[in-house]
This record gives C-alpha cells, sequence and structure tokens, in this order.
C-alpha cells in the first residue's frame, strides 16, 4: 500500500515562521504585501499556526490561497509552480512523467548481429520498472541501449538514440550501470554536476569537486578516463599504499566524501559501493543514475532507490541541485552456481549514509 500524500503548505509555512520570526509577524507581512499587490485578501495569525499545526482544521478558502501564493511567489516559492501535495523519494518523482527511458550499457558482438546487456543491468531494470509502474500504470516504458566503445568523445555521442530522450522534457530517464558499463551514465552524470565527459577528473589531495569516484583496475578500464573515475595516478598522492594496489591489479576503490571503500579482487565475499544520483531538471521530469562499481551494487542500487523518502529538491526555472545517496552491497560467491560465469550473489543491500545534496556547477 502506498504511504498517503504529504501536504507542502505545513512544512513551507512553518518554514516562513521561522523566517519572519514569530507567526504574527508573518501574518502582518503577507497582509502587508497583498496591500501591495492591490489584493483585499488578508490572513491571520491563528489561520497560520493552523495550517503548520493543524492542517486538517483548516478550510482553504481562495482568499487564504491567494494571500499564501503572493508571499511565497516573492520567496521564490510559487503556489502555480509547486503541487500542494510533495512527491515523496526519487520513484514517486519520476512516476510524473509521461515517459520513462531507461538506458543500458551494451556490447556488440558484430560477428553475430547481437548486443549483449549485463545480467545485472536487466535485474536493475526489473525492479525499477516494476515499482514505477505501480506509482503510475499509464506512463510509457522504453528501453535505449548506448553501445561501448573507446575512444569517445561527447561529440560522437550525439548521435545515440539514447540522447532523444535526454533532449525530451515529457520524459524522465533513468541510467543504469556506473561509467565504465554505459556512456550513457558518463554523459547524464556530466550533464548533472557541469563537468566536462570522458575526460580526466579534476582532482587532487586538496580539490575534490565531486562528491563521489570511482577507481577501476587499469586491467579492467583499457585506457577509459571518466570525469568521475581516478587512475591509480591520480589516487598517488593521495593514499599511496592503495594507488599501488590499484596498479598492480590487486584492489579497486570507492571514495564517497571523505570515507574510502576498497574491494580486494580475490576472496569469496566483498562488500561493494555504488551510488544513487538523482536531480529534477528544468522543465520538471527527473534524470536518475544508479551506478554500482560492480554489477550487484548496480542491482542494489535499484532495490534501494525504492526506499529514498526524501524529496528531490526544485529550482524554480532550472535544473535543481544533485541528491547523491551512497549504497553498498554484501556480496558472496554462490555455491550452489555449478555452471561458471557470473557465480556472485546478493546477499544483502543497505545506505551505506545519508542523502547529500550538491549544487552543479
Amino acid at each position: 500500500m502506498n504511504p498517503p500524500p504529504v501536504f507542502r503548505l505545513p512544512r513551507m509555512v512553518k518554514a516562513a515562521i521561522d523566517r519572519e520570526g514569530t507567526a504574527n509577524r508573518l501574518a502582518e507581512r503577507i497582509n502587508s504585501m497583498c496591500r501591495d499587490a492591490g489584493q483585499s485578501c488578508r490572513i491571520t495569525r491563528r489561520t497560520l499556526v493552523k495550517i503548520r499545526d493543524r492542517p486538517e482544521s483548516v478550510c482553504f478558502t481562495l482568499e487564504i490561497l491567494t494571500a499564501l501564493q503572493i508571499y511565497f511567489a516573492a520567496h521564490g516559492e510559487s503556489l502555480a509552480d509547486k503541487p500542494l501535495f510533495e512527491k515523496r523519494g526519487v520513484l514517486e518523482a519520476v512516476s510524473c512523467s509521461r515517459r520513462v527511458v531507461f538506458v543500458l550499457g551494451s556490447n556488440a558482438c558484430v560477428q553475430e548481429r547481437r548486443d549483449d546487456i549485463s545480467r545485472w543491468d536487466n535485474l536493475a531494470v526489473a525492479q525499477v520498472l516494476t515499482a514505477v509502474s505501480r506509482l503510475s500504470p499509464h506512463s510509457e516504458y522504453s528501453i535505449e541501449d548506448v553501445i561501448w566503445r573507446w575512444p569517445v568523445t561527447p561529440e560522437s555521442l550525439t548521435d545515440d538514440r539514447f540522447q532523444l530522450a535526454l533532449n525530451d522534457d515529457l520524459a524522465s530517464v533513468i541510467s543504469i550501470g556506473s561509467p565504465l558499463a554505459s556512456l550513457g551514465t558518463e554523459i547524464m552524470l556530466a550533464k548533472m554536476f557541469g563537468v566536462e565527459a570522458c575526460s580526466a577528473p579534476n582532482f587532487g589531495p586538496q580539490l575534490s569537486l565531486l562528491p563521489f569516484y570511482f577507481v577501476w583496475r587499469q586491467q579492467v578500464t583499457k585506457g577509459f578516463r571518466s570525469a568521475f573515475a581516478l587512475t591509480w595516478r591520480e589516487l598517488l598522492p593521495v593514499d599511496r599504499n592503495l594507488a599501488k594496489r590499484v596498479r598492480s591489479g590487486r584492489a579497486s576503490c570507492f571514495l564517497c566524501g571523505k570515507r574510502r571503500y576498497v574491494i580486494p579482487v580475490n576472496g569469496n565475499a566483498w562488500t561493494i559501493p555504488g551510488v544513487i544520483v538523482a536531480q529534477r531538471r528544468a522543465a520538471g521530469n527527473v534524470w536518475v543514475v544508479l551506478a554500482g562499481l560492480a554489477g550487484p551494487a548496480t542491482f542494489a542500487a535499484a532495490e534501494l532507490v525504492k526506499r529514498i523518502t526524501v524529496e528531490l529538491p526544485w529550482r524554480e526555472g532550472a535544473d535543481s541541485e544533485v541528491l547523491c545517496v551512497p549504497i553498498k552491497t554484501r556480496v558472496k560467491v554462490d555455491p550452489a552456481n555449478k555452471l561458471g560465469g557470473d557465480v556472485r550473489r546478493v546477499c544483502s543491500v543497505g545506505f551505506a549514509g545519508s542523502p547529500m545534496t550538491y549544487a552543479p556547477n
């Protein structure tokens, strides 16, 4: 059962009372602004307190709503731009869109005329599609795959079909996989954070413009450069021993704020990190990236995005702040898998920290 909708006005009125100092001062301020606007509407201190504390007891008249609109519009929170009920969580915001497009990375098998998509990415799509379709059964859903190639530039990707979804203000877009798994993720993250895609990151011991960085072994990346990934060379001034382990192919790593998650290559069990990134675009549609350091963590991000309850930030007429939520998953070798291939099994998933917001550059 879905939770009841959250009424936005009590939170807005509470913030306004805190801003003005008291409910009485807020009422005086609103009424003064109404007079200056040539409107006869007014509001009382008692009504403001009831909206804040007991909104179910308020009879919302056109006069009350007009008075609130005049005040909040002057503070960048027009009631004409934001719905009265909050959409809590990332997927509730996604469900408001007419179209939802999943972007996945694929690898071309030229001789067989086939494009292969990761098993973990497919499982992630199934998780999210089930959740969003329950929230909005009337949305249209589609999948676009981005064929992996390197070297590549952002300009060389402009004709890829997934770009049509990025340019569609009616579509919310969910990219599955890290930049190493999907070039679509690299392009979306670069646009969200305002950095250049497919380039060396601006990173150093005293400089970190982004909230997270992937660190893959060079044996895996084979020269791929991402604005959201470090090589052992960038890591060297920060952590020499870790840089040596990455260079020798013994470990990979994920940096999130001041935390470092080191994942050894060998073993039978690992804790693999990842991140959920979401942004409300200027037109109101939503972009989401579910990116794990490895496939199982991407699947974990798809499971955990359903549990996010904070509301996506709003910014009138512009792209919002970026919401970032670090996640982790416990993975073990599956002893029941006798067929080989990917023998990893997800044992548990969880958040690795609280949701954080970042202003785009």
